[in-house]
């Protein structure tokens, strides 16, 4: 499934676009491999609340931006809480909360191989945090989730790729599934699908962000080249659409090279994440991220962010991303201005900035959110 300004594609249009549109093809296998393997890349009937999730994606783009922060994946929320220092420097919450599979390989306590970002996601949709409910007289909101994987590999378990000489397995122009990499790869990918069934159960839809920043080159799935990327991207949609049954998922392509982009019915969402820049719209990055995609009609997100764009010159210059998404800290000490906190303090964003921006019109929080379990299906 696909989202534009006009709400979901159902499966019918998933399919004619994929026959239709000049596309990569889907990647070849071996023939000795389980036939679950041999990927298919067919539009899937979506969750009820991932329905519901596209269409107010769809209703609000272009009209107001949903605030996003990243939760500290390498720490646990009660040592250092992300929505809590947003809300003390705001007085408002975020409405979107970004997590990530980082603590996979680690079963000791208390991230539980993966299982602590899982625990957290349930509690932000049920509108908690912190064991305790952030909006009293709204017991029935549902925060947005937000996953990305910084996917641990290898011998090293590291996912740079220079601390790891895990890459994709490619062989004669395909994926190499009779290899040990493969065989890892499918353990990680079971592993993975088994934390995102918790969300499944609970139809919690999740804005599912994998692979990210791949033409970029530092991370081992981008390490070697477009076409092993787009066959390993490829087939995690199938596995996971098609095996896996996780029909909760909107998959948010961040690959970031247009050359690097995968069959259009496996993207939802196109996002870039953006550092280094200043607090205007970022206008021409944005433009720059509606030429990277083939379809133009794709809504575009700021997937991550040090500094938070101002809502005024986003409504100004047209410029209206679905979402931002700050990122993390990485001090422990409230309030310290230093270059690792993204949020806390004033190195990345000053204090008058944030207020402006989480309490502008045109940015949505948390108190502004409809129930997304009774909004339109349609």
């Amino acid at each position: 499934m696909r989202i534009g300004k006009g709400g979901f594609w159902p499966a019918a249009a998933g399919l004619m676009l994929m026959l239709n549109a000049c596309l990569s093809s889907p990647p070849a296998v071996d023939t000795q491999v389980p036939a679950e393997w041999e990927v298919s890349l067919a539009a899937q009937e979506p969750s009820p609340n991932k329905k519901r999730l596209l269409n107010f994606l769809a209703d609000e783009y272009g009209k107001r931006i949903i605030s996003g922060q990243m939760d500290t994946s390498w720490t646990i929320n009660e040592d250092m809480d992300m929505i809590a220092r947003v809300y003390a420097d705001t007085g408002k919450y975020p409405a979107l909360k970004g997590f990530d599979l980082l603590q996979h390989p680690y079963d000791n306590w208390p991230y539980r191989g993966g299982r602590e970002q899982i625990d957290e996601a349930v509690e932000w949709w049920e509108g908690r945090n912190n064991d305790a409910p952030l909006l009293a007289n709204r017991p029935n909101v549902h925060g947005i989730v937000a996953f990305c994987w910084h996917w641990r590999a290898g011998q090293s378990v590291e996912f740079y790729t220079n601390k790891t000489n895990f890459r994709i397995p490619w062989k004669n122009g395909r994926l190499d599934m009779g290899s040990d990499n493969f065989k890892a790869i499918i353990r990680d990918l079971d592993a993975a699908a088994s934390l995102l069934n918790v969300l499944k159960e609970k139809d919690i839809p999740v804005l599912w962000r994998p692979l990210h920043e791949a033409a970029g080159g530092w991370f081992w799935w981008g390490a070697s080249g477009a076409q092993p990327y787009i066959a390993l991207w490829e087939f995690m949609y199938h596995y996971f659409t098609n095996v896996k049954g996780l029909n909760n998922l909107i998959w948010v392509w961040n690959g970031e090279n247009t050359a690097w982009f995968p069959n259009a019915v496996t993207v939802d969402i196109a996002g870039l994440d953006l550092y280094n820049a200043n607090y205007s719209s970022r206008k021409r990055e944005f433009e720059k991220s509606l030429a990277k995609v083939s379809e133009r009609d794709l809504i575009i997100a700021l997937t991550e962010n040090d500094k938070l764009p101002d809502p005024d010159e986003c409504i100004k210059e047209g410029t209206m991303w679905s979402w931002f998404m700050t990122w993390n800290d990485m001090r422990f000490s409230d309030g310290e201005t230093h270059k690792d906190n993204f949020w806390t303090g004033e190195f990345h964003n000053p204090q008058a900035h944030k207020r402006k921006v989480y309490n502008h019109s045109a940015v949505i929080t948390l108190d502004k959110l409809p129930d997304l379990t009774a909004y339109r299906l349609e």
